[in-house]
């Protein structure tokens, strides 16, 4: 063994050996990093990389069976001993493994300690560095059936790293944006703002599972560390906190201190499987997506009831099924807040610290019809966030409640953090779209649709607020294009099919709105087309069905005040409240234009005093910055009715100008009246209007809706 030893020695095979590894190395990584930039496919690296291991016993069979001499290679047996010269090459070799060896060790330490020029970095020093986006890992199993698996392997992995604090993670919406679509790593970094990407495949056979990552640095494309972990399914949860510390350990020397991630949550891992299939479903964020968690979740609290995660999303998703205020559903909120928060309090007696728990119990309490009830989801969201600072939904549905207290300077920073942390997530997207548009900031909401749509391009959400944005600027035909290409990407999402109604009674196109499955659409379809009697029995109808439900309060005084049986709104508003707090009270912006004439007409008590409410409503939200067209048509619909007629009608001039339509305005008492010729001459322009904007989708001219008497 000593004489072959040393004659591996004399031959310098070990030399070659080391210098072919570090040269290797550094051609892999140099590779790794550059094939990319000229759009080389995938394949081309993997080659690349196999033929630099091939090569490596290749290098020492020659290293033993050849030498170098003056007059060329020859083989090592043919060279007399005396005139060997393996010492000089030896020399020479281990001049070249020092030379290699120290540009290892620079390469190493500038990837590690020298900061990247990526400008689109956020913050400074090695903070920036302590971020990550955990891919959707693929799913290698032999039926191909196990994706949702995959995907849930990844999110929990993504959840047990976001609580680790200091580590910026990237959201789920976002990083799953990019599966299926081959996006350069880097590319990936890019968008979503991180240093590194984890990426990884699972396979799942039987009772066992193996499950492979690899952690890479986003913009240069390096692999820093990657590790196969096999084990029986029941270990799942093991695998998962292992992974986890071994991102840590890796990411650890930019850190200051030590940190460790939570545990992965444990359970009966068919519970689980059901668990993980819930979260697939629901990242769909529509009705049937929603239905398909629930009933998952139903299967996994059978197996266990007891678990915590399972019990507050399904409360959750119960609350986004209903029909209350920001959900997707129909099922009526009255049932579905019993429902939601039996789940919700089972969870929290269980575990009162549990970030999911506690949020979905901030968003019972936002929805509720009582405004005292309403304040109390506030602490909910502050201890799920305080637990969870990552957790974007939460953070969001709190943006989203504080604009509902007319606190909108914190909404925003709460939605720009959320969306700062999962920029592709729908409702954070939605809500800060929303918010801009309400500025009149279209600029700004564009720029948001925009990254939206670059992260997600498959997602319905941008095409909705292009929809709702090409709406304000008025130009109708453009929106109803986009409401189109909205249903086709969700068919079974009730949103969808309303926000295409609403569009088409925009247009004219009534007899559509008559097909419409929502009741509240058939009546305001059958209000515009002049069928009072119908319109009335249908609401009157719905209101019985629901007597304590807000929409529909409102939808049936609505409909009264439009028609000008203002007695009856009136007798309604006695009857069913018994002060102004009391009306004001379950509603998130109270519907005073439709209750106010007719109270201003009976000259009731509480008039003067809702009066000062709305007034003093609109110039909360204009000392917050709120200019859209939308804006000046609810402050001029307030002048009109105070009798201001001049300035009532400079700010519905204003407000058609800068894109406002609704094409109740045919039907307003204030514009119609025979002593405001203004009135006479905007409805005749808008009455054009609208039939240039059917024209563009090749639609006839019709007579605009006429007001009732």
């Amino acid at each position: 063994m000593n004489k072959l030893f040393a004659e591996l020695q004399r031959r310098n095979v070990f030399r070659v050996a080391g210098v072919y590894a570090v040269v290797g190395w550094l051609l892999i990584q140099i590779a790794v990093a550059v094939l990319p930039t000229f759009g080389a496919p995938q394949w081309i690296a993997q080659t690349f990389i196999a033929l630099i291991f091939l090569g490596f016993p290749i290098a020492l069979i020659f290293a033993w069976a050849f030498e170098m001499t003056p007059e060329g290679m020859k083989r090592t047996s043919a060279v007399p001993e005396g005139e060997s010269i393996t010492g000089k090459t030896g020399k020479r070799l281990d001049m070249v493994l020092a030379g290699t060896a120290a540009l290892l060790v620079i390469v190493i330490i500038g990837d590690r300690l020298i900061p990247h020029g990526d400008t689109g970095r956020r913050g400074t020093g090695a903070h920036e560095d302590f971020s990550i986006a955990v891919l959707p890992f693929s799913d290698m199993s032999p039926e191909g059936d196990q994706e949702y698996f995959a995907d849930g392997i990844s999110e929990e992995l993504l959840n047990v790293l976001a609580q680790v604090p200091g580590l910026e993670v990237a959201g789920r919406t976002s990083s799953f944006a990019f599966k299926g679509q081959n996006t350069d790593l880097r590319e990936i970094g890019r968008i979503l703002d991180v240093a590194h990407v984890l990426e990884g495949s699972v396979r799942k056979s039987g009772n066992r599972v193996r499950v492979t990552a690899q952690l890479i640095r986003a913009d240069n494309g390096f692999h820093m560390w990657s590790e196969t972990y096999d084990g029986d399914l029941t270990d799942i949860f093991a695998v998962q906190d292992e992974i986890a510390n071994a991102i840590l350990a890796e990411l650890k020397p930019q850190l200051m201190g030590t940190v460790a991630p939570a545990a992965a949550p444990r359970t009966d891992i068919t519970a689980y499987d059901f668990y993980l299939l819930a979260q697939q479903k629901a990242a769909l964020n529509t009705m049937a997506g929603f239905q398909a968690a629930a009933e998952a979740l139903d299967k996994a609290l059978e197996i266990d009831p007891d678990f915590v995660p399972a019990l507050a999303w399904r409360g959750y998703y119960e609350l986004m099924m209903s029909d209350g205020n920001g959900a997707a559903g129909d099922i009526p909120a009255e049932v579905a807040f019993k429902r939601a928060d039996e789940w919700i309090s089972r969870a929290l007696r269980l575990d009162r610290d549990s970030a999911d728990a506690l949020f979905a119990r901030a968003g019972l309490l936002s929805m509720s019809f009582d405004a005292e009830t309403r304040k109390q989801a506030e602490a909910f969201y502050k201890r799920a966030l305080e637990k969870k600072p990552n957790f974007a939904l939460a953070r969001n549905d709190y943006g989203y409640w504080l604009s509902d207290q007319q606190r909108f300077d914190e909404a925003v920073a709460q939605f720009e953090i959320a969306l700062e942390h999962d920029p592709a997530q729908s409702d954070v997207n939605s809500n800060l779209i929303s918010h801009y548009s309400g500025l009149g900031d279209y600029t700004r909401a564009r720029e948001l649709v925009d990254r939206w749509s670059e992260i997600s391009p498959q997602n319905p959400g941008p095409f909705a607020f292009r929809a709702e944005i090409e709406s304000a600027l008025g130009n109708l035909a453009e929106a109803l294009k986009f409401r189109r290409r909205v249903l086709e990407l969700a068919p079974d999402d009730p949103r969808a099919s309303r926000d295409l109604h609403f569009t088409e009674l925009q247009l004219g196109e009534f007899e559509n709105g008559l097909k419409a499955k929502e009741p509240y659409i058939r009546y305001r379809a059958m209000m515009l087309m002049g069928r009072k009697q119908d319109a009335l029995k249908l609401v009157a109808s719905e209101l019985a069905a629901r007597p304590d439900f807000p929409s529909q309060q409102s939808d049936y005084l609505d409909l009264h005040n439009v028609v000008r049986d203002w007695k009856e709104v009136v007798r309604y508003y006695d009857a069913t409240w018994d002060s102004l707090e009391a009306f004001q009270s379950p509603f998130r912006y109270p519907p005073y234009n439709i209750v106010l004439p007719a109270l201003l007409d009976a000259k009731h008590p509480d008039a003067p005093a809702m009066l000062a409410a709305w007034r003093e409503s609109i110039d909360s939200r204009r000392s917050e910055g709120f200019a859209s067209g939308q804006m000046d048509a609810i402050e001029a619909n307030l002048l009109l009715i105070e009798g201001d007629t001049d300035k009532g009608m400079d700010l519905a001039e204003a407000a058609y100008a800068r894109g406002f339509r609704n094409i109740t305005l045919f039907m307003s008492p204030y514009l119609n009246d025979p002593a405001n010729p203004r009135g006479k001459a905007f409805l005749a322009k808008y009455s054009k209007d609208l039939n240039a904007e059917r024209a563009k989708l090749g639609l006839q001219p019709i007579d605009p809706p006429k007001p009732y008497k």
